[in-house]
């Protein structure tokens, strides 16, 4: 096991410093803004005018985990779908429309994926292991893959977590490559997981990228861990079409995430604060949100 020992999430919803979001939690609407907290109290003015704001996300969501368990980090593990895609455009519109010899690096610096990954690691003056995962839909559940890996190499803090965010761009695509079905958003949720026993611990997470049968794959996941679906008592699923029994809970994440790639990180914290609200044992979080794409995590409480 796997335990999780701090939480930090800014997204669409109230869930940036709350002990449970369960509470605070409701469907996301299309003109839903992201609740940001004030970034001055974890970032230094001159450095936050600089940062875009999943970088600012990040960063600060960083900070607070490192706050609140009072040690350094041994290992810094981040998943991103698209990166810093606002970084990003910016670099390619001044490359397009520049008409001097002489283009800042600065826009191109901070569009590279790993410069999340790189900002934490700067921010907190960390210069331990730095890893960024980019796997689409499942760039949250390779960095959780790779923490794991790190705890079982003997690591003993390790930061992990995701961030994306929407952009105009992303929104003139949206009827056309992506699902209207939901709101677009922005967001990011990062944990410090350790061994030493706490509250919730991660089992297992798994990860298929050429999925034919979730229904059989989430069997064969929990069989493997002497789990069947009817021992499950909450199922976070982004829009899954299989079926469960009566006896568990099945909630749509994305309603109350909105839709960005990497939000299997949010679903994470929701499944953490649901068990301990609702007094329950046991979560399974199916991440499907691209076709043929699947994660996987299962977490299970201490206290129930």
């Amino acid at each position: 096991m796997y335990y999780i020992h701090a939480i930090s999430s800014i997204t669409h919803q109230n869930t940036f410093r709350i002990d449970n979001i369960i509470k605070e939690l409701s469907p996301i609407k299309e003109n839903s803004n992201l609740i940001s907290p004030d970034y001055k109290e974890f970032i230094p003015g001159a450095a936050l005018r600089r940062l875009s704001p999943v970088l600012r996300i990040g960063l600060t969501a960083a900070i607070d985990c490192k706050n609140k368990i009072g040690k350094k980090f041994d290992a810094i593990s981040v998943g991103t779908a698209l990166g810093c895609l606002r970084d990003t455009e910016k670099f390619l519109k001044t490359f397009h429309t520049s008409t001097s010899d002489f283009i800042s690096p600065t826009s191109f610096i901070q569009s590279t994926h790993n410069t999340i990954a790189g900002q934490i690691s700067l921010g907190l003056k960390n210069h331990a292991y730095n890893m960024t995962h980019t796997q689409n839909n499942l760039s949250f559940e390779m960095a959780l893959i790779d923490a794991i890996m790190c705890i079982n190499e003997g690591k003993i803090n390790v930061l992990v977590g995701s961030a994306d965010e929407k952009t105009p761009f992303l929104e003139l695509l949206q009827p056309k490559i992506i699902s209207k079905k939901y709101p677009l958003s922005t967001g990011g949720s990062f944990f410090s997981i350790s061994k030493t026993k706490n509250k919730i611990g991660i089992i297992d997470v798994k990860t298929i990228f050429n999925s034919k049968n979730t229904e059989l794959e989430i069997k064969d996941f929990l069989k493997k861990h002497k789990y069947e679906t009817k021992d499950i008592d909450v199922i976070l699923h982004s829009d899954s079409n299989i079926e469960i029994p009566k006896s568990c809970h099945f909630i749509n994440f994305l309603k109350y995430s909105g839709l960005y790639y990497s939000a299997s990180s949010f679903a994470l914290h929701f499944a953490h604060d649901y068990l301990i609200s609702k007094n329950k044992n046991s979560a399974l979080i199916v991440n499907d949100i691209c076709i043929d794409k699947v994660g996987l995590i299962l977490i299970k409480s201490n206290e129930a």
